[in-house]
């Protein structure tokens, strides 16, 4: 068996899309079988919370919708680990910019939202400040992209 396709989901913080984008795609990939093929984790681009629990009001999303992220400890990209890893999948434009700066090449980095058919991918909104509803549309925008991201992923780089 080939290794399973590294990807890493990339927020600001690691605390609240970037975990909540991690066990979104997972939740579908597994419903459909696919967990051997893929191995997600999520990252942010600054080290405020690094070792910290996702944000209480992400992990209560995520529970509300049969999701967990009771063991997410968040963790930082950096130029030192960002070889470790083959796709990354950026939450905004400035979270991808921040990976291209580090060193991941262009064409490794795909945008959460890039699966609406439009014609620029919209950044996922940082709900950290944007009260309860910024929550739920995250969560909303993230299921919403979920079976686009697996589908790119199976057709372009899983073997």
């Amino acid at each position: 068996m080939s290794q399973p396709l590294r990807v890493l989901f990339v927020c600001l913080g690691n605390i609240c899309r970037s975990p909540l984008a991690e066990v979104v795609v997972k939740s579908v990939a597994e419903t459909q079988g696919l967990s051997d093929k893929f191995h997600f984790e999520s990252a942010g681009t600054g080290s405020w919370h690094v070792g910290g629990s996702a944000d209480p009001r992400s992990a209560s999303k995520a529970l509300e919708k049969g999701l967990t992220l009771e063991n997410h400890r968040a963790q930082q990209i950096t130029q030192l680990n960002i070889h470790d890893w083959d796709i990354f999948v950026a939450m905004d434009r400035d979270n991808r910019d921040s990976l291209i700066r580090m060193g991941a090449k262009p064409e490794q980095v795909l945008m959460m939202r890039a699966f609406e058919g439009l014609e620029a991918a919209p950044d996922v909104p940082d709900p950290y400040y944007g009260g309860a509803h910024g929550f739920e549309d995250a969560y909303q925008m993230l299921k919403e992209n979920a079976q686009g991201l697996l589908d790119d992923l199976l057709a372009k780089y899983v073997r």
